[in-house]
C-alpha cells in the first residue's frame, strides 16, 4: 500500500469516528432538550393550577387534585416563593439541611432558587392576570444532567477507540514492514551463498596461477578482500529479524577500517568538460579514544550507508566526507558531512521513508534501515542534522555508551 493509499485510510477512519460522536452528541442533546420541555410543561402546569386555584373562590376542593395528581409527576428540583421573594411557600426534590435554623434555611433555598433561574426562567403565577402571587423556580432533574454529561463520556470513548484503531493501524503496518524486512534480507543472504562460493573458488585457483607476479598478487589480494565484504554482507543481511550481539568496540577503528576500503574504490569525479579530477576526500576528525557497545558488521553498514548517500550527492569538482566524532561519559556522537548538493526542505521529513528516494536508482531503503539498526538494535539515533541546498549535508549517530 502506498503513502496516499494508507494516509487516506487514516483520515477516512478518523473522520468516521468523529461523525459517529457527533451524531451521538446531536442524538442525546435532542433527547435531553425534550425532557427538559417535559419538566417545563409540568412546572407550567403546577403553576397555573395554582393559579386557578387562586382566581376561582370555589375551588378550596380543589388542592387534592394538584398534590394528588400534579406534584407526584415532579422529579426535578422546585421551589415555590411569595411575589416579594422574601419566603418560601414550597419545596421539593430540594436538598438541604433541615436542622439549620429558619433564616439559614431561608437563605440557602433562595441561593437554590437563583441558580434555578439561571437554568430556567421563573413561572410567574398570578391573581386575574394583573397581580402577582408567586414565583416557580425549577431546576432540572438529575436524569437531565447525567444526559447533558452523556455526550463528554461518548466524545471520549470515540476518541480512545479512534487512538486505539489509529495505533493499532500503525502497528501493523510496521509490523508488515519488518516481516517484509525480514523475509527480504534473509532471501538476499541465501542467495548470495551460492556466487560467494563459486567465487572463492576462483580466488583460489588465482593464487595458484605460476609465476605469481607483484600485479596479480595484489589483484589477488584485492578480489580477497571484496569476498571479504560480501561475505560479510551476506551475513549482515542474516542478522535482520534476529537479536545482534554487541561488543565493546573502538568507534574510531570501525569508521577509519571502512573509509579505507571505501578510499581505494570511490569513483572519481568527473567535471562538466569530462575531465577528471580529485578522488573524494574522506576526513575523520575525534575528540578521543571512542568506545561503544555495537555490532559490528551492522555499524558499518550504517556508515557504509551514510557514505554512498553522500557520494550520490557529490555534484561538484571537488568533494569531502567528515567524520566528527566525541564522545561523553554517557554517549558517542558521530557527525557525517558531506560538501553535496543537500537535501530541499519539502523532502526533509520523508528520508527515513522506507521505499523514498529522490535517485533514478535505488529503492530508498540504505536510510530507512541505518535507521532501523541504531535505533532498533542499538537504542542510539540517527537523525538528520543539518542540511543546506547546494551546501551539504550533516547526518549525526548517537550512541549510548552503556547500551548492553
Amino acid at each position: 500500500m502506498n503513502k496516499f493509499g494508507s494516509l487516506n485510510i487514516k483520515i477516512a477512519f478518523i473522520i468516521s469516528g468523529v461523525l459517529i460522536a457527533f451524531i451521538v452528541l446531536y442524538y442525546t442533546q435532542t433527547l435531553a432538550q425534550k425532557i427538559q420541555k417535559r419538566e417545563k410543561d409540568i412546572a407550567e402546569l403546577y403553576a397555573k393550577s395554582m393559579e386557578y386555584l387562586a382566581n376561582d373562590e370555589n375551588s378550596s376542593g380543589e388542592y387534592g387534585f394538584i398534590f394528588d395528581q400534579i406534584i407526584p409527576q415532579i422529579d426535578f428540583p422546585i421551589i415555590a416563593t411569595d411575589r416579594e421573594k422574601k419566603e418560601i411557600i414550597l419545596t421539593k426534590n430540594v436538598d438541604y439541611d433541615t436542622t439549620l435554623s429558619e433564616s439559614k434555611k431561608n437563605e440557602i433555598l433562595f441561593k437554590k432558587a437563583n441558580e434555578m433561574d439561571e437554568i430556567n426562567p421563573p413561572i410567574v403565577v398570578s391573581y386575574k392576570d394583573s397581580v402577582i402571587l408567586n414565583y416557580i423556580h425549577y431546576g432540572q432533574s438529575s436524569l437531565v444532567t447525567e444526559l447533558k454529561l452523556l455526550p463528554l463520556f461518548e466524545v471520549i470513548i470515540a476518541g480512545i477507540f479512534v487512538i486505539l484503531g489509529y495505533v493499532g493501524f500503525s502497528y501493523i503496518k510496521k509490523n508488515e514492514q519488518s516481516n517484509i524486512w525480514v523475509g527480504l534480507s534473509r532471501e538476499t543472504a541465501h542467495q548470495l551463498g551460492t556466487p560467494l562460493t563459486s567465487l572463492m573458488g576462483w580466488a583460489e585457483m588465482l593464487k595458484n596461477i605460476s609465476p605469481q607476479t607483484e600485479d596479480l598478487k595484489e589483484i589477488t589480494g584485492e578480489i580477497n578482500n571484496d569476498l571479504d565484504k560480501l561475505k560479510k554482507i551476506a551475513g549482515r543481511f542474516s542478522k535482520i529479524g534476529s537479536k545482534p550481539k554487541l561488543d565493546r568496540e573502538n568507534i574510531n577503528a570501525l569508521i577509519g577500517k571502512v573509509a579505507d576500503y571505501f578510499e581505494k574504490r570511490i569513483p572519481t569525479l568527473v567535471s562538466a568538460d569530462g575531465i577528471a579530477t580529485k578522488k573524494v576526500h574522506i576526513e575523520i576528525n575525534s575528540s578521543g579514544n571512542a568506545d561503544a557497545n555495537v555490532n559490528k558488521d551492522l555499524f558499518e553498514w550504517v556508515i557504509e550507508n551514510l557514505m554512498k548517500n553522500a557520494l550520490d550527492a557529490m555534484n561538484k569538482k571537488s568533494g569531502r566526507i567528515i567524520f566528527d566524532i566525541s564522545d561523553t561519559e554517557e554517549e558517542v556522537n558521530i557527525d557525517v558531512s558531506d560538501n553535496g548538493k543537500g537535501i530541499d526542505s519539502k523532502y526533509k521529513k520523508d528520508i527515513f521513508r522506507p521505499g523514498y528516494s529522490t535517485k533514478t536508482r535505488g529503492w530508498g531503503l540504505g536510510l530507512s534501515l541505518s535507521k532501523r539498526i541504531i535505533e532498533d538494535y542499538h537504542k542510539g539515533k540517527l537523525l538528520l542534522l543539518e542540511s543546506n541546498t547546494g551546501k551539504g549535508t550533516t547526518f549525526r549517530i548517537k550512541l549510548n555508551k552503556n547500551q548492553n
